[in-house]
């Protein structure tokens, strides 16, 4: 059975993708980083808006990669299933990716290079610093208890016993603020 497609909606301009493709990013995201009961996922994390932003910006030069690697996993999922990636049920969404997976060891497959790419990606866009357009309400950092952009450390901090969820979380624009300069 297949779900109604659901409309993807930009909560910010989207800087690369056009709505359809974040949505496929958006999906493809979720299945490989999933939320679960008390555990954000991609989707919560904004993921799909760090990698636009750096698609459209210090990773430009894979746009082609991107476009082709959305082209390959739309393909597969019609084949497979007839109908777009964004259309599926999420357990099928779940077998192609793990199929994908599953090829990633094999350096010539193509659909195997992507999801590695976009894996990667998604990692980067749920633990980075949200300066960079994901990890949204810092959801990665909490998750694993990461205090983020510090200026530095006192002593007792430093200790291995301390609870680094005890230290305030700051991010890079906290750190601006803090002496005074505004970063967009």
């Amino acid at each position: 059975m297949l779900m109604a497609r659901s409309v993807f909606v930009p909560s910010e301009a989207l800087l690369f993708f056009n709505s359809a493709d974040a949505a496929t990013v958006e999906a493809f995201a979720e299945q490989i980083l999933p939320s679960e009961e008390g555990s954000p996922g991609a989707r919560d994390a904004g993921v799909v808006y760090y990698i636009d932003r750096a698609l459209a910006g210090f990773m430009r030069e894979l746009q082609p990669l991107y476009r082709r690697g959305l082209k390959t996993l739309t393909d597969l999922a019609v084949l497979t299933f007839g109908a777009d990636f964004t259309d599926l049920q999420e357990s099928q969404q779940s077998e192609l990716v793990e199929r994908l997976d599953a090829a990633a060891a094999d350096p010539g497959d193509f659909g195997g290079q992507f999801y590695r790419i976009v894996r990667e990606h998604t990692v980067q866009g749920f633990f980075g610093d949200p300066a960079y357009g994901g990890n949204r309400g810092l959801v990665g950092w909490k998750l694993v208890g990461f205090p983020g952009a510090q200026w530095g450390y006192t002593a007792d901090q430093m200790q291995p016993e301390v609870d680094a969820r005890s230290i305030p979380i700051l991010t890079v624009g906290d750190l601006y603020a803090r002496i005074g300069e505004v970063r967009a």
